[in-house]
């Protein structure tokens, strides 16, 4: 099994929340990789300022919940 590039798994992220936006674990789900792979993934991109990460504390167990969307410059990205 070989490694994906963080520049795969990060394009992926940014094509996933293009659609509409996503949390970590839907976007575990479609990118095809772990909780923390996305977390560092989507921390980089919104130090880019591709991407919006929004916490907010779940209302069925108060857990945390980060929902993502994709910035203006995040859409630029995407269309190149």
């Amino acid at each position: 099994m070989h490694k994906r590039s963080s520049y795969n798994i990060k394009k992926k992220i940014l094509m996933v929340v293009k659609e509409k936006p996503a949390t970590y674990a839907q976007l575990e789900r479609k990118v095809n990789t772990g909780y923390r792979t996305i977390k560092v993934n989507c921390e980089e991109l919104q130090a880019f300022d591709q991407i919006k990460v929004i916490t907010k504390n779940h209302p069925a167990n108060n857990k945390p919940s980060h929902q993502v969307t994709i910035t203006e410059k995040g859409l630029e990205t995407v269309k190149k």
